[in-house]
């Protein structure tokens, strides 16, 4: 885990979703996915809820967001 990770995670959570997100962000999309998905790995759980436009913290992830 790496401050990049927790500030991307952070940043996808306030706009609900990571295309938005690595807009704010001036990085790639697929950077930002990738860093959530190693996020997850990481931790052992899911942290987003992804459907097709949105995403949204889980329980868990609502939890490491505080």
């Amino acid at each position: 885990m790496n401050l990049n990770q927790l500030y991307y995670y952070k940043t996808v959570c306030r706009y609900s979703s990571i295309t938005r997100a690595a807009k704010e962000l001036h990085i790639s999309q697929p950077a930002v996915t990738k860093a959530m998905r190693e996020l997850e790995n990481e931790l052992g759980v899911i942290l987003l809820s992804r459907s097709n436009k949105t995403v949204a913290p889980t329980a868990e992830g609502e939890i490491f967001l505080r």
